[in-house]
């Protein structure tokens, strides 16, 4: 079930409200107001003929929603009922509103710690990229959400490392580019290709101007060539480089996108007391290092939540995957599944639940897991 609009307006003066109580800064809180979104969630044309939209576990249908800045936003989650066909990895089809000028290529969650590439091409098309073997294929669920773009293709130019980089990665991308909503959240977008593997800044692949840079070091997880990842960093100089994925992973940098990082360049974000609110003290730290900040929440004008900053497990009795519990003003009405970057090279499955429990899911194997460092950068959604 989906909040109205009037449900997302109370919610944003209720946070606001409690920012104020509290002493603390939300990202809505620095406009005049927040903004009501553009449009409510809408369903999305699934292919029924291998795919369902009700995925279960918590989870809702699949649909979409454009943001007040015109931002298009996925939700929900899509299960595979039907293997075969040519059309097996088309999960659903966009309406003309919700397309973007691009094609976009993003990772995403599938089941039980396993991961996909995902397509929205410039027609509408929902496609997944199937994983490159050893990691495990899994459609049984695939989580649409964090998938966040913006229609237009025009941007801010990132500078790239032109050494060992190019901008014309091909499949229908658009050259690395950046900008600001109006909240003043940086979006990358666009994909670069490695031309050169070979030097000290073989996996630097551009810098950022300062407007654009963060005030710590962000850290996500993104979709690389033909059902492949890499973590990836954006410094606070401004250095955009990758992080080779870890183990049995493979590496392919014949496509590197950029689609979905996001993050909010100044050190503005909300928590009630440090650490984080609800932090499982018992299990995880607030202090990862690596140039995070401690982990943090933004719900921009738009009524939009983004997650941030980065804990690190230390101890492994106990609930050891219960990262958290959020307070109840930024809690999602569904269960909330994404992917996010882990230590050195590995990733691992993120829920977020009705009751705001953020809980790991462990990394199929042959893949790696390193909780040494998890980050919660990317993970974005309406509550």
């Amino acid at each position: 079930m989906f909040l109205s609009r009037q449900s997302l307006v109370r919610a944003a003066g209720r946070l606001s409200a409690l920012a104020a109580t509290l002493g603390v800064t939300t990202l809505g809180a620095a406009g005049a107001s927040a903004a009501p979104l553009g449009l409510p969630p809408a369903p999305i044309a699934v292919n029924t003929a291998n795919w369902s939209g009700s995925a279960g576990f918590g989870s809702t249908a699949p649909a979409w929603f454009a943001d007040s800045f015109g931002l298009v936003h996925l939700e929900g989650a899509a299960r595979q009922v039907n293997g075969s066909g040519p059309n097996a990895n088309l999960l659903g089809t966009l309406p003309a509103a919700a397309r973007p000028a691009r094609n976009v290529f993003v990772i995403v969650h599938t089941f039980a710690g396993t991961y996909a590439d995902l397509e929205v091409a410039a027609g509408g098309q929902i496609s997944l990229i199937d994983p490159r073997p050893p990691a495990v294929k899994d459609y049984e669920f695939v989580s649409l959400e964090s998938i966040v773009y913006r229609p237009a293709t025009a941007g801010s130019p990132v500078a790239l490392n032109g050494t060992n980089w190019s901008g014309s990665a091909g499949f229908g991308s658009s050259q690395p580019s950046w900008f600001k909503d109006g909240s003043g959240i940086v979006h990358l977008q666009g994909a670069a290709t490695q031309i050169s593997s070979t030097g000290t800044g073989q996996n630097l692949l551009g810098t950022l101007p300062a407007a654009a840079r963060p005030a710590r070091d962000v850290y996500v997880v993104v979709h690389t060539f033909n059902g492949t990842y890499a973590d990836l960093e954006v410094a606070a100089g401004g250095q955009i480089s990758l992080i080779d994925p870890y183990g049995f992973a493979v590496k392919d940098y014949t496509f590197v996108s950029l689609e979905g990082v996001s993050y909010s360049p100044g050190a503005i974000f909300s928590h009630l007391a440090p650490p984080f609110p609800g932090l499982n003290t018992a299990n995880w730290s607030g202090s990862a290092g690596f140039g995070s900040s401690e982990p943090g929440w933004n719900q921009d004008n738009a009524g939009v939540v983004h997650l941030q900053g980065a804990v690190t497990q230390t101890s492994l009795s106990g609930d050891t995957n219960l990262v958290a519990t959020l307070p109840a003003v930024i809690r999602p009405s569904r269960t909330i599944y994404t992917i996010v970057h882990t230590f050195n090279g590995t990733y691992a499955d993120l829920s977020i639940d009705p009751s705001g429990q953020v809980r790991l899911i462990n990394p199929r194997p042959p893949m790696g897991k390193d909780y040494s460092f998890v980050s919660l950068e990317g993970v974005t959604y309406l509550p």
